[in-house]
């Protein structure tokens, strides 16, 4: 493994429910999980559904496992994978855990919560692995070592959220998904991005949908995501690099991607929607 990679590794990418079946094949239909890989270093951002492919992949690697592991926020389909991950259940695999305490749970009884006894038959306890709980706040950066620098900022969402950035030797990644654009650019979201070589961005609707400008639909303000436009306007205010869509929809074909991916890049060249699968390298 090269000594300069930061590569990005979509293995979810879908919103608020898996959808797999014969519309999502291209696309994919897991829900949020992306692999950053920096140099010897493995980060986790999300543990939804694709959490469970990603964890087969790492058991191939027959060597033990450290992560550091982001929670954007604790709604199920950015934590509904984590009980299914393999590597968490072998001792000597060490995960940090890192996300954000709600009303009155932090956020380790967050994470264990999912998996009380009437929801799953094993609890956060009994996973063979070493497991540490970070609590965080928005506003936090945290130095990990090896010249990684992770910085936190609620986003728009229901319940709260964090969006985080990476930032290693002169590169950087923002993930930002859950997140709700303003009716004016925000210059805290502005400077948080300022500079990026990838926007990692919730484009979970288009802005019809979100205006709810097509006949029979209701519109989506105050629903916690946001559109494709609205992440092209802050990457061009922030003077980002490549955006990257995020968060499909769950009512988005590859039909419907396919078409939403090509009306975005005639307006920005340097865009892609996630694909499962899909690895890019800054």
């Amino acid at each position: 493994m090269a000594d300069n990679e930061f590569t990005i590794t979509f293995w979810g990418v879908r919103g608020s429910l898996p959808i797999p079946g014969s519309q999502t094949i291209i696309y994919g239909g897991n829900t949020s999980c992306v692999q950053i890989q920096i140099a010897q270093r493995l980060f986790i951002m999300d543990a939804g559904t694709g959490i469970h492919r990603l964890g087969q992949e790492l058991l191939k690697q027959g060597q033990s496992i450290s992560a550091d592991i982001f929670i954007t926020h604790t709604h199920w389909d950015h934590i509904q994978g984590f009980p299914f991950f393999a590597p968490a259940f072998i001792k000597g695999n060490q995960f940090r855990l890192y996300g954000q305490s709600k009303v009155n749970l932090n956020f380790a009884e967050l994470m264990s919560g999912q998996m009380m006894y009437e929801h799953f038959p094993v609890s956060l306890e009994q996973m063979g692995s070493d497991i540490e709980m970070h609590e965080l706040q928005s506003g936090m950066e945290i130095d990990l070592g090896d010249d990684i620098k992770v910085t936190c900022l609620q986003s728009n969402h229901p319940g709260g959220c964090l969006c985080y950035r990476l930032d290693h030797a002169g590169r950087s990644c923002c993930y930002m998904s859950d997140t709700e654009h303003y009716p004016e650019l925000d210059q805290s979201i502005i400077d948080f991005v300022a500079g990026a070589d990838l926007v990692i961005y919730d484009a979970n609707f288009t802005d019809d949908e979100y205006y709810g400008r097509l006949t029979g639909y209701p519109p989506r303000i105050g629903w916690g995501h946001s559109t494709w436009q609205e992440g092209i306007k802050l990457v061009k205010a922030g003077g980002a690099k490549k955006l990257i869509l995020f968060h499909h929809s769950n009512f988005h074909t590859d039909d419907d991607m396919a078409r939403i991916e090509q009306e975005a890049r005639e307006q920005y060249s340097d865009l892609l929607a996630a694909r499962e699968g899909m690895v890019i390298s800054i």
